[in-house]
C-alpha cells in the first residue's frame, strides 16, 4: 500500500505539473520557410494514468490497482511542396507480449491533396471503420468493449478521401499485416474498407450525422474476436473470454486444440451522431459474418453501442467534418459523459460495460479524465467488475 501510494503522489505531482504549466505551452515546435513549400512540426502525447478494481479477487484477497505513464508517442507532421500532407508518429509503450518497454510505429502516411475535397492517401493508417481512429479525441479512457472487438489496428494500404458540407466518403485498399508488429509474412492477405457518411444538418450549433461502413478481409491471418475487461494498469486488463475463431478448420494440434487456418469474412458498421450546443448523442451498431467452408450457415457475431455528453461548463460539442468524428471540448470546458455498449459472440460469450465520466480540458493540450465502468460478462468466464481510472494526457 506504501508504494502505490507514493506511486500516486508521484503520477498527482506530474500532473499538477503539466495543469500549472503557463498558457505559452500550447505553442507548437514549427518550422515553415519563406517560400511556403515545407513544413514541420513536432507532435506528442503521454498519458498520466491510475486504476483500481473495487472487487475482491476470487480467492478473498484484495483488488489490483494501478499507475503508469504509458502510450507515450513521438512525431513530426507538416506539408511540402504544396499539396502534400505528412505525418510520422512512434510509440512508446509497454509491450505484454515482449514483456518489456517497445517502440512501435503508429501514422505513417502521405497525402496528396487534389484540392479541399479530394485527396489519396499512402501510409500505415487506420481503415474506415470503427471510432479508434478519434485517438487523442476519444471521450472516455478506454474503448468501448464493441469497437475494441471489431475495429482493426492500423494497415498499410491506398485510399480516397472525399469531404463535402453534406457528404464524406472514403474507399481503400490495405494490406492485413502491420508494419508495427513486425509481421513480416509475405503474404498478409487483403482488406477492402468503404465508408460513406451523409450530414442533413450542419451548421454552427447542430450536426446530424449517418453513417455505413463495410470492411471484407480474405488474410492467411486467423481472427479471433473477443471481450476484454476494462484497461487499468494492471495485470487484470486481460481478455475476460474468447469467441470463435474466425478461420477454416485445418485439423487438431497434439494438445487436441483445434488448429485454423485464415479464410473470408465480413465487417459493418451503422452510426449516428447527433449534436446540439452543450448536448452529444453517438450510437454505432458493429457485427461481423463468416461463412464456413462447406456450409450455407452464416455464423454472425455483434454488438451495439451509445455514448451522450453534456457540457456542464462550455457552450458548444466540436465535431470535425473531415473525419466525420466528434471531438474534445475545447479549453476550459467540463464534460460529464455515459456510456452503454453491448457485444454478443454467440456461443463465444457476452459482455455489458456501462461507463460513467467526467472530462475537464485545462487547455488545448491539457486534459484529465475520471471514469467508473461496470462490467459483465457471461461466457467462458462470467464476472462482473467494478472499476474506477483517472488519466490525465498531456499533448503538443
Amino acid at each position: 500500500m506504501k508504494n502505490l501510494k507514493t506511486k500516486l503522489c508521484a503520477t498527482l505531482s506530474a500532473v499538477a505539473l503539466c495543469a500549472l504549466m503557463p498558457s505559452q505551452a500550447d505553442a507548437q515546435i514549427t518550422v515553415v520557410p519563406e517560400n511556403d513549400n515545407f513544413s514541420l512540426k513536432l507532435i506528442g502525447r503521454t498519458n498520466f494514468g491510475f486504476g483500481s478494481f473495487l472487487n475482491e479477487k476470487a480467492d478473498g484477497s484484495k483488488p489490483d490497482n494501478g499507475v503508469a505513464v504509458n502510450d507515450t508517442r513521438l512525431g513530426v507532421s507538416g506539408k511540402f511542396l504544396d499539396k502534400w500532407d505528412y505525418k510520422v508518429e512512434l510509440c512508446f509503450a509497454y509491450n505484454s507480449t515482449a514483456k518489456a518497454t517497445t517502440i512501435s510505429f503508429r501514422d505513417v502516411f502521405v497525402k496528396y491533396n487534389f484540392n479541399k475535397t479530394h485527396h489519396i492517401q499512402f501510409g500505415n493508417v487506420f481503415m474506415g471503420y470503427g471510432m479508434k481512429p478519434l485517438g487523442l479525441a476519444y471521450k472516455f479512457i478506454d474503448d468501448a468493449t464493441v469497437d475494441n472487438t471489431f475495429c482493426s489496428s492500423r494497415k498499410m494500404g491506398i485510399v480516397y478521401l472525399m469531404t463535402t458540407d453534406p457528404f464524406n466518403f472514403n474507399g481503400g485498399v490495405y494490406s492485413d499485416g502491420n508494419i508495427d508488429n513486425g509481421n513480416s509474412k509475405f503474404d498478409q492477405g487483403v482488406n477492402l474498407s468503404a465508408k460513406a457518411i451523409y450530414r442533413p444538418i450542419i451548421n454552427e450549433t447542430t450536426v446530424l450525422h449517418f453513417g455505413a461502413a463495410t470492411l471484407y478481409t480474405n488474410s492467411p491471418n486467423t481472427a479471433t474476436f473477443s471481450g476484454v475487461v476494462p484497461e487499468t494498469f494492471t495485470s487484470n486488463g486481460k481478455t475476460t473470454f474468447k469467441g470463435r475463431t474466425f478461420g477454416k478448420e485445418a485439423g487438431v494440434d497434439a494438445d487436441g486444440n483445434i488448429v485454423y487456418t485464415g479464410k473470408h469474412y465480413s465487417r459493418y458498421e451503422g452510426e449516428m451522431i447527433f449534436i446540439h450546443k452543450k448536448f452529444m448523442l453517438e450510437t454505432h451498431y458493429q457485427g461481423a459474418s463468416y461463412e464456413p467452408t462447406g456450409s450455407d450457415d452464416r455464423y454472425h457475431v455483434g454488438g451495439a453501442l451509445a455514448q451522450c455528453s453534456f457540457l456542464l461548463i462550455g457552450e458548444q460539442q466540436n465535431y470535425n467534418k473531415v473525419t466525420g468524428l466528434c471531438q474534445n471540448a475545447s479549453p476550459r470546458n467540463l464534460e460529464v459523459l455515459a456510456r452503454y455498449d453491448y457485444l454478443d459472440l454467440n456461443d463465444g460469450g457476452r459482455q455489458e460495460d456501462v461507463t460513467f465520466g467526467i472530462n475537464y480540458f485545462f487547455s488545448k493540450h491539457f486534459n484529465m479524465k475520471l471514469n467508473y465502468v461496470y462490467t459483465d460478462t457471461k461466457g467462458n468466464v462470467s464476472k462482473c467488475y467494478n472499476s474506477v481510472q483517472m488519466r490525465a494526457q498531456f499533448s503538443f
